[in-house]
């Protein structure tokens, strides 16, 4: 496995192989934790069941991996605002299973178009919806206001989904899950995306707004963060949010149901506090403000001009 690709914290470690008539298995280590992979049949064709610490945490047919996995993930330092393009079951189907079955003898697991087992819901479905949408939002308008919030939306993808879990919220009208926000991360770069907000609710629409921009508009935040030209055309501001809220409202299905997939209570998003919490220092970059470089690639400025120790008071 290519190890600058790799998004938690640990190594994977392929530890043997059991290749028998009917059933091939293959043992792992990740961090202090024994993962195991084993082939099964189903109607669809060659399936896996996944196991950690003796416990299966993944059958066919299942749309999510068990909880044990995303408490994992959270464990080796995943964070969803952080590492785009990823959650923990795309971690686990194409990440750890292709590195488990590289050697397997029999033939490959049948696999949808997303590089999936059948049936199992995850980010990667969440970013293929949302492409859709903006597509449909091309071939619906076809003035130039309309062509360049269209344009806007192709350069700014879906990279990250984060469900803020409040433990003392109630649980939703089915006692799934908090009735919680949940942000949605769209952007080229991971240094000036633009994050959409709404509320999690247990039924009906919501309504979403795009998160503070400071004392810039959000129409010039949007059009910053494709790349494309700051300044908009008249009538963009009205037509840009009134795109987001289709775009959004189309979401709500496939969202609810991804939210039911994810465990509550495990904090994904953390503040700076959290984040900082028993990281290493690894390096110290120059620059105006100097930087340190955490463990887990966090970026810290340091300030220039640090108080003075007379001004803080004491003898």
């Amino acid at each position: 496995m290519a190890m600058d690709a790799w998004i938690l914290g640990a190594p994977l470690k392929v530890l043997r192989q059991e290749d028998h008539p009917y059933r091939e298995t293959t043992l792992a280590t990740l961090g202090r934790h024994e993962l195991g992979l084993s082939r099964r049949n189903s109607e669809a064709g060659p399936a896996c069941e996944l196991f950690l610490d003796g416990r299966s945490i993944f059958l066919p047919g299942w749309a999510a991996p068990d909880r044990a996995w995303f408490e994992l993930c959270r464990e080796l330092g995943y964070e969803p605002a952080r590492h785009w393009d990823w959650d923990p079951a795309l971690i686990l189907f194409q990440q750890v299973v292709p590195a488990l079955a590289a050697d397997w003898h029999e033939p490959p697991l049948a696999l949808n178009s997303l590089g999936l087992p059948d049936g199992v819901i995850c980010l990667a479905g969440l970013r293929q919806t949302f492409a859709e949408a903006v597509a449909q939002l091309r071939r619906e308008h076809t003035g130039p206001v309309g062509a360049k919030v269209a344009e806007t939306f192709e350069w700014l993808p879906l990279r990250a989904v984060v469900f803020h879990d409040d433990a003392q919220l109630p649980l939703d009208f089915e006692g799934t899950g908090p009735c919680g926000r949940v942000s949605l991360w769209l952007g080229i770069h991971h240094d000036r995306p633009v994050v959409v907000g709404g509320q999690s609710p247990a039924s009906g629409s919501c309504r979403w707004m795009a998160e503070e921009f400071g004392d810039r508009p959000a129409a010039e935040a949007f059009l910053e963060a494709a790349g494309l030209d700051p300044w908009p055309p008249k009538g963009f501001e009205s037509a840009l949010q009134a795109a987001l809220e289709r775009l959004c409202h189309w979401m709500e299905g496939p969202l609810d149901a991804y939210r039911r997939t994810y465990p509550v209570g495990i904090s994904w998003h953390h503040g700076r506090r959290e984040r900082l919490r028993g990281r290493t220092i690894v390096d110290v970059r120059s620059g105006d403000p100097p930087m340190l470089i955490l463990d887990d690639g966090t970026e810290v400025a340091i300030d220039p001009d640090p108080v003075p120790s007379w001004g803080q008071g004491g003898i």
